[in-house]
């Protein structure tokens, strides 16, 4: 049986470096647009600049939820601050929510009043933001796979370098054929992209702040795959949520034919699980005889 769904992340000092670039890059970026933006009235270049704002703080929240993780376990807070990563990830989400509201008011306001700018100062820092984010978003690339916050930087900072790219067709357009008109219509269209992000953000980290199964697993095909371990009979009463972005967790029933094999059984469903990166278990073994009284799921 040959499956392997278990995603480890590198060097920690790695991933501090990664979110350290990626910040600095994004708040020197931020602020050219801010002052290009406002120089220029631009509603594109402003909505663009919010977009990446929000993604600053949610890089930034990533960053302290990575170090959270790090913490160890106490007495009171046995799982030490894992969670927090989570939590982190839904701020984050939450965050680009607001930043949409604002980014489509602007936009509709400015198809209302549209008012000329240079379009080719709009192509420029757009287009030094598709640089910056693509550049970004490759700190991260290696790691994605591994962490609901650094795939959601990840995919972020190349939404981002997206965007800028449409940005940069806006102001190629707006420069030779004066629609000024489009500016306000590509704020729009940024708000859209940033939603369509935001959204499945948002839906993961509510999953796993409820204890729900992470998107990344699949619990009928686990719940097979220790179904197929010589010497298993039965599974259930189980139960799968995340400890936090990386690391997933579960408890389950197990009934067992031969209470001998219960060694070598147990060993084979361990390596199972981290195959499905799953490194934290706890499992009940039951026997044949036994009639278990908690509900079967």
């Amino acid at each position: 049986m040959e499956h392997n769904h278990s995603h480890t992340i590198s060097n920690p000092n790695d991933i501090n470096r990664s979110f350290m670039i990626g910040i600095a890059l994004n708040i020197i970026y931020v602020i050219v647009e801010i002052i290009y933006g406002f120089q220029q009235n631009s509603t594109s270049l402003l909505s663009d600049a919010a977009h990446n704002v929000g993604d600053i703080s949610g890089l930034l929240l990533a960053f302290l939820a990575f170090r959270l993780m790090k913490i160890k376990a106490n007495t009171t807070f046995t799982y030490g601050y894992k969670k927090g990563s989570i939590v982190a990830s839904f701020i984050n989400s939450v965050l680009l929510a607001f930043a949409i509201g604002a980014i489509a008011w602007e936009g509709v306001h400015k198809i209302m009043n549209p008012s000329p700018l240079s379009g080719t100062v709009i192509m420029w820092v757009a287009g030094i933001g598709v640089i910056i984010n693509f550049i970004s978003a490759m700190l991260f690339k290696k790691n994605h796979q591994s962490d609901l916050n650094i795939k959601a930087a990840y995919w972020h900072l190349m939404a981002d370098a997206m965007v800028s790219l449409g940005v940069v067709v806006s102001g190629i357009l707006i420069h030779y054929f004066h629609w000024y008109a489009l500016d306000g219509i590509t704020a729009i269209i940024i708000a859209f992209v940033v939603l369509f992000s935001t959204w499945r953000l948002f839906k993961d980290s509510a999953i796993a702040m409820l204890d729900g199964v992470p998107a990344s697993v699949d619990s009928i095909e686990i719940k097979e795959h220790l179904m197929g371990v010589k010497g298993v009979k039965d599974v259930h009463h189980m139960h799968i949520w995340g400890l936090s972005t990386s690391e997933n967790s579960i408890t389950a029933h197990i009934q067992i034919e031969d209470p001998n094999q219960l060694p070598e059984i147990k060993k084979m469903l361990k390596k199972e699980l981290e195959e499905h990166n799953i490194k934290h278990s706890t499992l009940e073994f039951e026997y044949e005889s036994e009639n278990c009284k908690e509900t079967k799921i």
